[in-house]
């Protein structure tokens, strides 16, 4: 069964279009991924700092697989420089 993964991602005021470079760098390494259905991010409309991720993986095994890549850990060590907080993360299933 599919995992889909929401994220909501508030960036450090101005640094809005430098989140959405790195997430597009993490987006590159991730949709070659074998167990990679779908990653996209998008700015949101209404809210200045905000980015707003969809991805979605054929399992767990997928997305446990993709926690583990060096492109996830890259971005874990740069994103705190990019965001006020924890994103807020929801899962769901396809």
């Amino acid at each position: 069964m599919a995992i889909v993964i929401f994220t909501r991602l508030t960036a450090v005021s101005g640094r809005r279009d430098d989140l959405l470079a790195m997430l597009e760098e993490l987006g590159v390494a991730t949709r070659a991924e074998p167990g990679c259905q779908e990653f996209v991010v998008y700015a949101a409309r209404d809210e200045a700092d905000c980015v707003l991720g969809y991805e979605m993986f054929v399992d767990d095994d997928a997305v446990v697989d993709h926690r583990a890549t060096e492109a996830v850990k890259v971005a874990q060590e740069r994103l705190p420089a990019l965001l006020t907080g924890p994103p807020e993360i929801t899962y769901a299933i396809g």
